[in-house]
């Protein structure tokens, strides 16, 4: 029999994602028996996520295969481990909910804010060195563990653990790549499993400029429906909703209005890609809609965070029944780890949408980049798959996306308040240097407690 693997998870008391992994790890026996490493800072929210670990092993009765402990201390659990993952969010949804309120007194509005604009760079100054400091952990206590990120701004994150701590084999894992992918083959009412695609780019703004159905050219179906549903008005409950499948060109104007300009689809439409483009939204101005308010918005996707986090407290103290249906299928940010998992040891070589370091992969962009490719899951871990075919004009926007992002980073591992004045006007959603320098103060002093390096 093989021995037991472990797995280190690093911001277990997100309670989501810990449920959705180890609903998915107890489903899947072919992987063999392991031990689960809980981590969190929080010890509540530690606590509730080892309960409600807890609850699930003894649901489906596999207690002698899986093994679950919850630790504050990551140095204490991280010797040894075969696998480590972060999903850290540094302030949780207070922290989320502080940036998005700051930056909409400034007249900034954004319906995600966890990537770039102005909130995207609040979270960065916030989250990027607590995972630089987590990497350098890794590096030296688990330096032949299979290393994934989940913590968002991802781009930076992947980029910062790199480039600061030496963590150069970390693997950054979104599933909207994946989600995506769904979303056009359901939009040509294919099967997913009989398209493919090619793309490249960086988390949330990633170009699908290959899209196939059995081995063919699947954009002219593509092209026919956009240009047919778009001709008609749009139905306003079909614009702007956060829980839209995708499925309809309305619920993606803008991402729709790129690919007819450049050929390509970005993943992961509107929600994300409208804030690459701020210029384009004075004020948050989104066809007859406001982005973060009416349109796609973000106290609404707050509220429903909180409301999953307090169902799975309930679960976890026993105060409701624990809903079974997890079991059954797998929809979750975690979904694709797991299958990766399967490949690394299987070495079967299977092809995941990856954050990686660019490294050449991709020409014209920098090599220290943190780029959202193809990857092979192999048994010596991910190796990105090139990319030289992606064209000129996608290629300048990523690259001048990236400069913001490096700005950002330089200021979070500082706490130089001026170079995270410059990279808000890179970033290009306010361009004024006063109102810049405003906003950030602003940001900075509302999110001290998370900011050592700035006080």
């Amino acid at each position: 029999m093989e021995s037991r693997r472990s797995l280190v998870l690093i911001g277990a008391g997100s309670a989501v994602f810990t449920r959705g992994l180890l609903a998915d790890l107890i489903s899947a026996r072919d992987l063999g028996d392991w031990e689960i490493r809980l981590v969190d800072v929080a010890e509540e929210p530690l606590s509730k996520a080892v309960g409600l670990a807890q609850r699930m092993i003894e649901a489906r009765g596999v207690a002698e295969h899986i093994r679950v402990v919850g630790s504050t201390e990551r140095r204490a659990v991280l010797p040894g481990a075969d696998f480590v993952v972060t999903c850290v969010g540094v302030g949780g949804r207070p922290g989320w909910q502080t940036d998005h309120e700051t930056c909409q007194r400034h007249g900034v509005f954004q319906p995600v804010g966890d990537s770039v604009m102005p909130g995207g760079i609040s979270r960065l100054l916030r989250t990027t060195p607590v995972l630089v400091d987590i990497a350098r952990d890794v590096v030296e206590l688990a330096p032949d563990a299979f290393f994934f990120n989940y913590s968002n701004p991802m781009t930076a994150n992947v980029m910062a653990m790199a480039t600061y701590a030496g963590a150069t084999g970390v693997v950054g894992l979104c599933h909207g790549m994946h989600h995506v992918q769904h979303h056009l083959a359901g939009f040509i009412d294919k099967p997913f499993e009989e398209t493919s695609t090619l793309y490249a780019g960086i988390n949330h703004l990633t170009f699908i400029y290959d899209f196939r159905w059995r081995g063919q050219d699947a954009w002219p179906m593509v092209r026919e429906k956009v240009d047919r549903e778009l001709a008609a008005p749009a139905d306003p409950a079909d614009v702007g909703d956060i829980f839209n499948e995708g499925e309809k060109a309305w619920n993606n104007p803008f991402s729709w209005e790129i690919f007819r300009r450049y050929g390509a689809f970005p993943a992961a439409e509107d929600r994300h890609v409208t804030e690459f483009f701020p210029e384009r939204w004075p004020r948050g101005a989104y066809y007859g809609k406001t982005l973060g308010v009416d349109a796609f918005s973000v106290p609404e996707i707050l509220e429903w965070g909180e409301n999953r986090y307090q169902s799975m407290v309930a679960q976890a103290d026993g105060i409701v029944p624990l809903d079974e249906s997890i079991f059954e299928r797998s929809s979750g940010e975690q979904e694709q780890l797991i299958a990766i998992i399967r490949s690394i040891l299987d070495d079967s070589r299977e092809m995941f949408s990856c954050n990686v370091l660019n490294n050449g992969s991709v020409p014209g962009l920098p090599d220290d980049a943190a780029l959202e490719i193809p990857g092979v899951a192999t048994a010596r871990g991910i190796r990105p798959v090139a990319v030289p075919d992606l064209s000129a004009p996608l290629t300048a926007i990523l690259d001048r996306r990236l400069t913001s992002v490096t700005l950002a980073v330089e200021a979070a591992m500082t706490g130089d308040r001026d170079l995270a004045v410059e990279a808000v006007i890179a970033d290009g959603a306010v361009t004024d240097p006063d109102a810049a320098a405003a906003l950030m103060d602003d940001l900075i002093a509302a999110q001290l407690q998370h900011l050592p390096l700035f006080r």
